[in-house]
């Protein structure tokens, strides 16, 4: 069979050009240090090159998302140690006002004190990170989440919500990044609790203008039942210590104070209702000072004077024997004092405090778990990045030696190839 002199020169024109690309590819390997640098390299790698590539890309994102959540977390915590200082410092405060050596200059002094501390909780509850109100829940408002009302400040404003935010990281599980306004400031706790803001102003009132409260102690409600405005206050198993009338079916009480130094009787039916009874107080607050309210939140009754010490006392009515049990009945002080002010407002500022610490140890705990997640997600970077090393990088030795060798048998054709093209064709027919 006859071979056309231009068929050996294809055929070699091809092995020479097969040489090449190999020499070129054994070229880029040895200078990336890569075996794949193009999905044409080797397509059954490929796609697994791919998926290991997509999951680092994933976890290294994961990684962000955690150290952020860690940063924001770690923001909301600075903000609660300075209102554990807050709240440390309001308690050193109240002490000293009950020590009963304080003179009107010092008291007022001291509710400046207080009041700058009050302004600065306020701030704290409008601390940002990132642009954003960590404290504002779920929310994300464009304006401080808590707004001040009055000059000095007598209430607080919150424009927010009380979830709180969260991250969901790249392996599904979700961590809060922040606490809620209630968990942190005891705002519109369950248990109706004055909250630190509540605290804060109830405390400089005290100091300055000399306020002095009797409040129920605790929630006079039993559990699971509560008082409504319309509820008479002998109803049926809702008082926890249950009213004991005396013989003439009242509860009624004396107010004494230095409005009313030989003290004010107020008539109070036991059948009457909570709103009536308190309209009842509130009708002798010209002659006592003394005005009364009850949060149907909170469960409690309130007595407050701005005319300083009071008494309250359970009397008996005309012709009855013996007094009842109003005083008892609604946890009240029988001597409203600085004193006793200052010792319910320590109870006030220590459970806020306890609420605000609460929210410290959650704050602690989910930063633990995201610092758990964050090794989690570097370690299978690691490994996972191995894996591509295994998959991509080249043996440099041998790339090295397959180009060696693929120069050699490219030299080898170049030569062999100058040697054909030298020959005629009276080369061939002799």
């Amino acid at each position: 069979m006859r071979i056309a002199t231009s068929t050996i020169y294809d055929n070699q024109t091809s092995q020479i050009d097969t040489l090449v690309a190999q020499q070129q590819q054994y070229g880029a390997e040895a200078s990336s240090g890569k075996q794949l640098n193009a999905p044409s390299d080797d397509p059954t790698q490929i796609a697994q090159d791919l998926e290991v590539r997509t999951s680092i890309a994933q976890e290294n994102q994961g990684s962000t998302n955690v150290q952020n959540a860690s940063a924001q977390l770690t923001t909301v915590d600075g903000a609660l140690s300075t209102l554990t200082s807050v709240m440390q410092s309001a308690r050193s405060i109240a002490v000293q006002a009950g020590s009963g050596f304080m003179n009107s200059t010092q008291m007022q002094a001291l509710a400046s004190q207080v009041d700058g501390l009050l302004q600065q909780a306020v701030g704290v509850a409008n601390t940002k990170y990132a642009g954003k109100y960590v404290f504002s829940g779920s929310a994300n408002p464009t304006s401080p989440p808590v707004t001040t009302k009055g000059q000095p400040i007598s209430a607080i404003q919150f424009n927010g919500n009380l979830s709180a935010p969260n991250e969901v990281l790249y392996n599904g599980e979700s961590v809060d990044t922040s606490v809620t306004v209630q968990q942190a400031f005891n705002l519109n706790a369950s248990n109706g609790s004055p909250d630190v803001f509540q605290t804060l102003i109830s405390l400089r009132d005290m100091l300055s203008q000399g306020t002095i409260t009797s409040e129920s102690a605790t929630r006079v409600n039993a559990t699971n039942t509560a008082f409504a405005a319309g509820t008479a206050i002998n109803a049926a198993g809702i008082l926890a210590t249950p009213l004991a009338a005396d013989a003439n079916g009242n509860v009624d009480i004396s107010i004494t104070s230095s409005k009313a130094p030989n003290g004010v009787t107020i008539a109070i039916p036991q059948a009457t209702t909570v709103g009536a009874m308190v309209a009842a107080i509130n009708a002798q607050t010209p002659n006592t000072g003394v005005t009364a309210s009850f949060d149907y939140r909170s469960q409690r009754l309130t007595l407050t004077s701005n005319g300083g010490a009071f008494q309250v006392s359970d009397v008996a009515s005309a012709g009855a024997p013996a007094a009842g049990n109003f005083v008892e009945a609604f946890g009240l002080q029988s001597n409203a004092n600085l004193g006793s002010d200052a010792s319910r407002q320590l109870g006030d500022i220590d459970n806020a405090t306890q609420t605000l610490l609460s929210s410290r140890a959650t704050v602690g705990a989910n930063l633990q778990t995201l610092t758990a997640i964050g090794t989690a997600a570097s370690s299978q970077v690691v490994n996972d990045t191995k894996v591509q090393s295994g998959i991509e990088d080249a043996d440099i030795a041998k790339v090295i030696s397959q180009f060696s060798q693929t120069q050699t048998a490219l030299q080898a054709a170049y030569g062999t190839t100058t040697r054909l093209e030298s020959k005629t064709l009276f080369d061939y027919l002799q």
